[in-house]
């Protein structure tokens, strides 16, 4: 099975977003939060969404749901501190038997195993933050366990951990090293 795994759209509004989604044939969509302001729902067959810091209720906080046999818990991320780390959200999958851990919030795009947990968080599709200066989002296969991070812009695959996807080169940078 192929899942969409997208985050915090922010300012997209309902037709961006279900543009961007149908670029690939999926069989499923994660969205881990923030979704977008004026959200009303998406008709789309098995989509799933969470609730981040900025959206309202009724959109449930997290789910649990296994796909293909594989576990999945589905958070924004904001309520495991993931600003600092993975650390409570790593806690909560080893006490809950997850496979596969996907949040958002931070905006920048991180993919770990950590003892046979996956963790994912694809980025943002609006406001990129980190090392990769560009929209992402994810793909992953249940049967590989493979992800493919793609930029939003370029609409391509992308590798937001690789060395030359980092921030260039600026003076400020120069200096902060010398110190």
């Amino acid at each position: 099975m192929k899942i969409m795994i997208l985050s915090d759209s922010h300012s997209m509004n309902k037709a961006e977003l279900l543009k961007l989604m149908g670029r690939h044939q999926v069989d499923y969509y994660i969205h881990c939060g923030d979704i977008y302001m004026t959200f009303d729902g998406l008709d789309l067959d098995n989509f799933y969404n969470v609730r981040g810091n900025n959206d309202r209720p009724p959109i449930a906080k997290e789910l649990t749901l296994t796909i293909d046999n594989l576990k999945f818990y589905i958070v924004h991320g904001h309520l495991y501190n993931v600003d600092f780390g993975i650390q409570e959200l790593e806690t909560y999958a080893k006490a809950n038997h997850i496979d596969i851990v996907c949040f958002g919030h931070t905006h920048n795009p991180t993919y770990i195993i950590k003892d046979h947990i996956t963790f994912i968080n694809p980025g943002s599709v609006t406001y990129p933050r980190g090392q990769y200066r560009s929209p992402t989002y994810c793909l992953f296969d249940t049967k590989t366990k493979k992800v493919d991070f793609y930029d939003v812009k370029q609409n391509a695959i992308c590798d937001p951990f690789h060395e030359e996807a980092k921030e260039p080169f600026s003076i400020f940078s120069f200096f902060k090293k010398k110190k």
